[in-house]
This record gives structure tokens, C-alpha cells and sequence, in this order.
């Protein structure tokens, strides 16, 4: 394929050999003879064959959505001679990267790295990539292509929220932790002695009358809070690029809550990935989840009530819903969070946090847990 300094040099090579032949001016016939047997040849140097052979080598098949997907290129010349400079051109997603491929010393092997973007989530397909040469001259580029490809996936990003245990202190304020004094799933540990403050309901009264002390029974809490996360998926409360905020938002606060120790359920409106209700165990589990996630026609959402057939007794609710949700309301407000997130996103009654993007909805989640 010619640059455009080729096809300039093309055209002014054929209009000086018709011009010459016409005016039967020699020199420009000369001239143009000479010109277009330069393109000529700089068409052949393009397109000679590429003495090394390129492997791709993908570095991690999982990368967070908005981080880079980092390439390695292993370069191997077994020839007897000093290789071209070209260009490695590969593609992800309708994202394109170029790779200068510097000359390769003869029979050695060299490695160059890329990095090509990324901007939602999915599985997607690396490559095929191709290498591109460009003449000394620079009129003329020669593409070899190489049919290699390979799949990455492409998942929700996890931030850090604000606060060692910011989802705790949720649970707490919403009351979704029951005490041991009315927790029939609490255990029994011991007997110690009565100081003030304690329960009444805790005294043992066969042992304070065999030891004319007050005793209490000391139990511990052996059922882990429960903390739910909701993602509304209707495609009227966000455009596209906003639900991918909304969906990074939902494995923050998911992942979080895993990790300091909560049974964390995930929901989302979509019929196709609603979640259930059992717990989830991993960060891998929410981003499985999360990662095939699209926003859904409202004529095919899930209402929240399905979500909670069995009410909202022994959970706390996080609701991640874009400017325009959510999409349905929850009828027991005192245990529900509502995160609105997007650019044009507002506060209203009923909502209790509203961020841009999730990158900022992190900082605000620490002011909002603040005692």
C-alpha cells in the first residue's frame, strides 16, 4: 500500500511521462520514468518477506476494566541477516496498538512490550496483529499478517473504599447485627461474674443461687452478618460508559464486604444474571458475576421486591443505580443504602449517597459512614 508520499510521487510520475510523450519533452519523460521506477521499488522493499518470526505472549488473561492489557512480542531472527525496523499492529475491542519493532541482530531474539487499552467489560479477542514495513523511503508500507489471537477477560475494576471497615459499621447502623441477648444462633462460652451494665436477661439464676454471686452467661456471636448488594441494570437509569461506573461501584462494595468478613449476597435486575441468594465466598465470585453484566430493557426487569421474596429481616441493602434510578423502590427505607452514580446524578429523598464515577463515590463512602 503506498503512503501518501507515494501516491503523490505515483501520480507526478505518470502526469510527467504523458506530459513528456505529449510535448515530446524528453528530460520529463526521463523524469518520469525515473519516478515511477522509484515507487516501484520501493513497493518491492516493502514487500519482501520479514526475516524474524513474532510471537505474541499475553502477560495476565484477567485485567480490570481501564487498566491496559500488557503484551509481550518475542522477536526471533534465525537468519543470517540484520532484520528491518517495522511496526507490530494489534487490536482489542476496536482498540488499536502500535509497536515499534526495533532491527533484530542476526540468529538472536529479542522481546518488546505493548499495552492495549480497555474500556468495558467481556471476553474479548486479542489480535489477529499484523507487522508493518515501511520502504527507506517511506512511500510505500508492506503488511504481513499473522492469524494468532488470543481471549481476555476483561472485568469490573476493585477499588479501595475508605475505612477498614466501613461495610461493618453499615450492618451495625441498620441494626443487621442481632446481640447475643436475642440471637437464638449465638453460642454459650461461659459463666463469669455480673458487672453492671450487662443484660439482666443474661443472669443464670440456678448457678447465682449455688454461688450467692450473680453470674452470667457469656456467649459469643456465631452467625456473620449478612450484606447485600443490588445492581440496578435498567438501561434508562444510565448510558453505557455510566454503567460501567455503576458496575465498578457494585464489586467495590461487594469485594469490601467480603473481605472484612461479611456473607455477601449479589443482585442485579438483569433476568440473565440475577445472582442468588447464596453467599458469595471470593473476590473471583463477584467479578465472575459481574463481568457479563448488561444493562436491561425495562420491559424485561426484574422488579427489587423478587430480589427479597423473603424480606429484608436479616440483610442490609446497597443499591448502586445510575442519574435516572432506581428502577424500582424498596418499601423498608431504613435498611436500604441508595448510591446513585453518574455525572448529572443528584441527591433526593430516598438516596443516600451520589458520586460522578466510581473513583469518587470511594471518597464519599468514607463521609458517609463517619459517625
Amino acid at each position: 500500500m503506498l503512503t501518501r508520499s507515494g501516491l503523490g510521487l505515483a501520480i507526478a510520475a505518470v502526469v510527467l511521462t504523458v506530459v513528456g510523450v505529449w510535448w515530446s519533452y524528453e528530460e520529463l519523460f526521463v523524469a518520469g520514468l525515473a519516478t515511477g521506477l522509484l515507487v516501484v521499488v520501493s513497493i518491492w522493499l516493502s514487500q519482501r518477506p520479514l526475516r524474524p518470526t513474532v510471537v505474541r505472549r499475553i502477560v495476565a488473561i484477567r485485567v480490570p476494566r481501564g487498566d491496559p492489557i500488557h503484551v509481550g512480542y518475542r522477536i526471533r531472527n534465525d537468519s543470517r541477516y540484520r532484520s528491518a525496523r517495522a511496526t507490530i499492529v494489534d487490536t482489542c475491542d476496536d482498540a488499536v496498538v502500535r509497536v515499534p519493532m526495533e532491527p533484530v541482530a542476526p540468529r538472536s531474539i529479542s522481546e518488546v512490550l505493548g499495552a492495549i487499552p480497555t474500556r468495558r467489560r467481556g471476553l474479548f479477542t486479542v489480535g489477529p496483529f499484523e507487522i508493518e514495513r515501511v520502504d527507506p523511503f517511506g512511500l510505500s508500507i508492506g503488511r504481513r499478517p499473522d492469524s494468532t489471537t488470543a481471549t481476555i477477560v476483561v472485568h469490573p475494576k476493585v477499588y479501595d473504599l475508605v475505612g477498614p471497615h466501613g461495610a461493618v459499621r453499615v450492618v451495625d447502623s441498620d441494626a443487621a447485627l442481632r446481640r447475643a441477648t436475642s440471637d437464638p444462633l449465638s453460642g454459650f462460652v461461659s459463666m463469669r461474674e455480673y458487672v453492671v451494665g450487662d443484660d439482666p436477661r443474661l443472669i443464670h439464676w440456678p448457678t447465682t443461687a449455688r454461688t450467692g454471686t450473680l453470674m452470667v452467661r457469656e456467649h459469643v456471636e456465631v452467625r456473620r452478618p449478612e450484606f447485600t448488594v443490588v445492581l440496578d441494570t435498567a438501561d434508562h437509569v444510565a448510558d453505557p460508559d455510566q454503567f460501567e461506573e455503576l458496575v465498578d461501584v457494585a464489586a467495590t462494595v461487594a469485594v469490601h464486604a467480603i473481605r472484612v468478613g461479611l456473607d455477601v449476597v449479589l443482585r442485579t435486575t438483569s433476568p440473565a444474571h440475577a445472582g442468588t441468594s447464596t453467599r458469595l465466598i471470593s473476590d473471583a465470585a463477584v467479578l465472575d458475576l459481574l463481568t457479563p453484566v448488561q444493562q436491561t430493557d425495562r420491559r424485561e426487569l426484574l422488579p427489587v421486591s423478587s430480589l427479597f421474596a423473603a424480606g429484608l429481616d436479616q440483610s442490609s441493602v446497597v443499591m448502586i443505580t445510575g442519574p435516572g434510578g432506581p428502577s424500582s423502590r424498596f418499601t423498608r427505607l431504613d435498611r436500604v443504602i441508595a448510591v446513585r452514580i453518574g455525572t448529572d446524578a443528584r441527591m433526593e429523598p430516598g438516596i443516600s449517597l451520589v458520586a460522578a464515577s466510581a473513583q469518587e463515590f470511594v471518597h464519599r463512602w468514607g463521609i458517609l459512614l463517619t459517625p
